[in-house]
């Protein structure tokens, strides 16, 4: 596998004026942090990729979470996001250098085009960034081609891993069923909050539904479940399910309550519930599209062929690291936080991995890579919680 082309972000730089990682420019980037099964992890290098991390985290959420982020906890363990991001560097440390370890087992290797692209995706990155900034990242060429070689090295050991996987799906494991609802939310509106009490409100839900369904059954349009939505200012959407979701709430991947897929699976092909479906907070009108829906049933064929990759992708990552001798230098670890805060820009590339930068600014050296794990999912509902 060949690297693809750098897709460059240019990083508008530190904003935080005199926050240069006070505590972390302190730090001996020589120091061992980690090791694993012998092999030594620089402190530099594991800086170097939390801080990378920290500039996404800044760019995307600070805004939503403010400048207290990093050191705000929360969750029951009281975390705050810094402990996340530096537990989450040394895990990814830990999994590529034990992937490298056993790559052998799998025939993975890295080419010469492929280390000789490496190196000019991290020369053009220490040259597309200002010192200033590569210095808040703790960013050396020789940290930027390492992170990029773990990174090449662990896709194509996970390919090599998911090659393994069984993908002979049976057509009965994978028939999905389809059917097109409706549904109404019993609790009123936020305009309506204060002048309605829920049981003024559930009482128009279902009068609401009701009229829905009336209008269903009795329509002569294309598609008469549409026509009454649109009419009543609702939403239709569909529903795939398989014999696994029926089988109980934790198999459930629809995210529709039960009782509209048990319902669902009384109706023949084209039939409609012919009573409201009263959940908790619903009032649902549904109709069968199709008792056997080829398209449904291929998504879900792949689906569960991703699952199983991902699977044993995983349990043979958790094999390796049972089996493994980790220690982190704690005392070493502690000084690293995210005192600077980064942002970042988009820029319009084209062609080789080139990007204009501004003072203080970095740029991104991340390959544009895909994998077949948990990235790929199914959507099951073709709209997003239909509701009025």
């Amino acid at each position: 596998m060949k690297l693809k082309k750098l897709s460059i972000l240019a990083l508008s730089g530190v904003l935080m004026a005199g926050t240069m990682l006070t505590a972390c420019g302190s730090i001996n980037p020589d120091k061992t942090v980690a090791t694993v099964n012998g092999t030594e992890i620089s402190l530099g290098l594991a800086n170097y990729m939390a801080q990378y991390t920290a500039v996404d985290y800044d760019t995307y959420y600070m805004s939503y979470f403010g400048q207290d982020m990093w050191t705000k906890q929360s969750g029951d363990d009281a975390e705050t996001m810094t402990d996340r991001v530096k537990a989450n560097t040394l895990q990814s440390l830990e999994e590529y250098y034990l992937l490298e370890e056993h790559m052998d087992e799998y025939g993975v290797s890295l080419t010469e085009d492929e280390m000789n692209k490496i190196a000019s995706v991290a020369a053009d990155f220490m040259s597309a960034n200002t010192e200033e900034a590569l210095e808040a990242m703790g960013a050396t060429e020789e940290y930027v081609k390492e992170q990029l070689r773990l990174a090449t090295l662990q896709q194509k050991m996970h390919d090599a891993i998911v090659a393994g996987a069984d993908t002979n799906v049976s057509d009965e494991e994978c028939a999905q069923k389809t059917f097109s609802y409706v549904r109404v939310s019993k609790t009123a509106s936020t305009d309506d909050a204060e002048s309605k009490t829920d049981e003024e409100a559930a009482a128009e839900a279902k009068n609401k539904a009701q009229q829905i369904l009336d209008e269903a059954l009795t329509g002569s349009s294309e598609d008469p479940l549409q026509t009454a939505a649109d009419a009543h200012d609702a939403s239709k959407a569909t529903c795939s399910y398989g014999t696994k979701d029926l089988q109980s709430e934790d198999d459930n991947s629809t995210y529709l309550e039960m009782a509209v897929l048990e319902a669902a699976d009384k109706l023949g092909e084209g039939e409609y519930n012919k009573t409201l479906i009263d959940t908790d907070k619903y009032y649902y009108v549904i109709r069968m599209d199709s008792l056997d829906d080829k398209e449904a049933a291929e998504r879900e064929r792949q689906s569960i062929i991703s699952d199983r990759k991902q699977a044993l992708y995983q349990e043979t990552l958790d094999g390796y690291k049972d089996s493994a001798e980790w220690a982190v230098d704690d005392k070493a670890w502690e000084p690293v936080n995210f005192d600077t805060i980064y942002s970042k820009e988009l820029q319009q590339t084209s062609g080789d991995a080139q990007a204009e930068s501004t003072d203080g600014s970095t740029a991104d050296a991340t390959t544009d890579q895909t994998t077949d794990s948990t990235s790929d999912t199914t959507s099951r509902e073709t709209a997003t919680d239909p509701e009025s």
